[in-house]
């Protein structure tokens, strides 16, 4: 079945998914961004937390998935997870996009995509803590980066691919609306957010009757198969 997702992650705090510099920004921690300057919430981040959100639904249906640490042959193990996401030794059967950022109307994120105001941000003064002392540490003022509240990241073709059964496309949607916590420093109170998610099986939408109506068949089966 050939599948295609459409995202939109709307920022209801600030949302800050670091770059690897901060070249021309006063931020010591910046945000990271697509060539037309606009911030971005990664494709591989996307993939991330859709995997770790499938991961933990499973496990609480009683399937028997692997983490990370166990080692390469668990992690081969044939699961639902492995079959959308892959693994070392598998690759996965989905693309996942990166989603820009817009602020604005969503009825016209398309003519607001190039527009100045969608390059804008906030510096956000921080300081690090010391766990052991749980009082802020000497000396480490940090200025870091954010997209602005209300933020809305989208792509139409955000997740796309072909998969086996609707048991994948159920759990792909679920893991999606699980995920609400997007980018760094979510302990003090960054990147809370709501997702929506459409979804087309072979070009014909699926509503979200007919998505949750998957999601009952899922957790009835156990996590399917």
């Amino acid at each position: 079945m050939e599948l295609q997702i459409a995202l939109t992650i709307t920022s209801r705090t600030p949302v800050s998914v670091g770059a690897g510099s901060s070249v021309g920004t006063l931020a010591d921690k910046s945000i990271v961004r697509d060539g037309w300057g606009r911030p971005i919430i990664p494709g591989s981040q996307v993939k991330g937390k859709l995997r770790w959100a499938a991961e933990q639904l499973l496990r609480g249906l009683g399937q028997d998935i692997p983490t990370p640490f166990e080692g390469a042959q668990r992690e081969e193990m044939d699961t639902l997870v492995r079959q959308l996401f892959g693994s070392t030794q598998h690759r996965s059967p989905l693309f996942f996009a990166d989603l820009p950022g817009v602020i604005g109307d969503p009825a016209q994120m398309e003519s607001l995509r190039d527009s100045p105001e969608q390059r804008h941000s906030h510096i956000r003064p921080s300081v690090a803590l010391d766990r052991q002392r749980r009082t802020a540490a000497d000396k480490l003022l940090v200025f870091q980066e954010t997209a602005l509240e209300t933020t809305r990241f989208y792509s139409e073709r955000a997740i796309r691919g072909r998969v086996d059964s609707l048991d994948h496309v159920a759990l792909l949607w679920i893991a999606a609306s699980l995920s609400t916590r997007w980018g760094g420093a979510k302990s003090r109170g960054l990147g809370w957010a709501e997702v929506t998610a459409q979804v087309w099986v072979d070009g014909q939408e699926r509503s979200a009757d007919q998505l949750r109506k998957d999601v009952r068949a899922l957790v009835e089966r156990g996590g399917g198969r």
